[in-house]
């Protein structure tokens, strides 16, 4: 007896979901770098709706580039309701959290075959190789999902479909294997029921390739935490407009409306760029230690709430390596024409050291970033002083059967902090 559909199956929703590694852009005025995605996306959408009578749409691809917990009903209603699971290996997908994630909640969906004398396991992930991975590179939840295609010849292979995308000469190769890729996606969906998802599936799902970050795909250190202490609609902060913020602290934008992106946005992208893994999270001084780099991103404004300021003031009175503290200060919000020097004050009373460990990083990140632009150019230098901090306080790695070196860090066993010579020009200014 074939099986039916699951039950709360959607034939509305998309044929296909496609998972890739979103690539930050440099400069707002950029060419979009996912163009290529983009192009093979519309590709494969052709070929279904030619090969299907699927009456929902062929495919889903995210555009927007996520940050910390940050979905869309969109997002998470595709991937709980699609058919197939088309995941891009890049050297940049296994390191994704968010693309870990996507896995995860796919994964968790039974699949089961229409044919009940179909033997093997049955598996609606569609995998394609867009840039060469070594298989020391593949996590081990993905070893066992073919995805080398031996059919299309020794140029995917060794280009993959970007190479064979941006090359005029490989472009029969390219149309073959978008082609093949098609069918393939359609084979699978057709002998391959899932069942419906979750519809939170995504918020409790865990990245699973995290374990990678200590294989040879990201080495030890490269992970880097970033917290956004700020406010959000439900919790507005005292004489602050809400045209800064959203449903979470995630949400908040400093910079709107020259920014159309949130604040943890823009440094996720930057961070990925520096080859870091972020986690990025709304502020909570009760988190464990952290076993990564740290950066703050800090609102000033919240220091007028009694609740935020007393779990800020906890945070810098705990343990640990120093956090980077990051700032931002619209120059052009007309919120901050008062409240301006009363806030920088309130800073300096709130987190001292903090304070103090930040002008150490970056003097011109804790006295007020004021635009994006001087965000994306502030952020690399806190974020690498950051790590340097961490990396003193690292256990050092001892080989089996050998005894680690005794030593200390400074002096007196403390933190040494490391001045950029730009900010010792501006003390030495500022002194003058």
């Amino acid at each position: 007896m074939e099986p039916t559909e699951p039950a709360g199956a959607d034939a509305t929703a998309p044929y296909f979901f496609l998972s890739y590694a979103h690539i930050p852009s440099a400069r707002p005025d950029e060419p979009d770098p996912d163009l290529w995605v983009h192009r093979l996306f519309r590709d494969l959408c052709e070929h279904i709706r030619n090969l299907t009578a699927h009456p929902g749409a062929p495919g889903f691809m995210d555009r927007s580039l996520r940050a910390g917990q940050i979905w869309s009903d969109e997002l998470a209603d595709s991937l709980g309701g699609c058919r197939v699971f088309v995941p891009l290996y890049s050297p940049r997908y296994f390191i994704s959290p968010w693309c870990g994630r996507e896995w995860a909640a796919f994964g968790e969906r039974r699949a089961c075959h229409r044919d009940p004398e179909t033997r093997g396991r049955p598996s609606a992930i569609v995998p394609a190789l867009w840039a060469p991975v070594p298989d020391r590179g593949l996590p081990d939840c993905v070893k066992e999902v073919q995805y080398a295609h031996p059919e299309l010849g020794d140029r995917y292979r060794t280009f993959g479909l970007y190479g064979l995308a941006k090359l005029h000469a490989f472009r029969r190769d390219y149309q073959k294997a978008v082609l093949h890729l098609a069918r393939r996606i359609v084979e699978v969906g057709e002998s391959v029921v899932v069942e419906r998802g979750e519809p939170h599936g995504l918020n409790t799902a865990q990245d699973a390739f995290a374990t990678l970050s200590t294989t040879a795909v990201a080495p030890p250190g490269r992970r880097l935490r970033i917290s956004v202490a700020a406010g959000s609609l439900g919790r507005l902060p005292e004489g602050r407009s809400a045209h800064y913020y959203g449903p979470t602290p995630l949400h908040w934008n400093p910079y709107h409306p020259e920014s159309e992106q949130p604040l943890a946005q823009v440094a996720a992208g930057i961070a990925t760029r520096l080859d870091f893994r972020a986690d990025v999270s709304e502020f909570d001084e009760r988190s464990a230690r952290c076993d990564a780099p740290e950066v703050l991103l800090l609102d000033r404004w919240v220091l007028r709430d009694p609740g935020h300021r007393t779990r800020l003031v906890e945070y810098d009175a705990g343990e640990g390596p120093p956090a980077g503290l990051v700032v931002p200060w619209n120059d052009d919000d007309p919120d901050g024409d008062e409240a301006e020097h009363e806030l920088a004050a309130q800073l300096d009373a709130t987190l001292p050291r903090r304070v103090r460990q930040g002008r150490d990083a970056c003097r011109a990140a804790v006295r007020g970033v004021p635009d994006e632009r001087s965000f994306r150019e502030v952020l690399p230098r806190v974020v690498r002083w950051a790590e340097g901090q961490y990396l003193r306080s690292a256990p050092p790695v001892t080989p089996a059967g050998q005894a680690a070196p005794r030593f200390r860090l400074g002096a007196s066993g403390g933190w040494v902090p490391t001045a950029h010579p730009e900010d010792e020009k501006e003390a030495h200014d500022e002194r003058a």
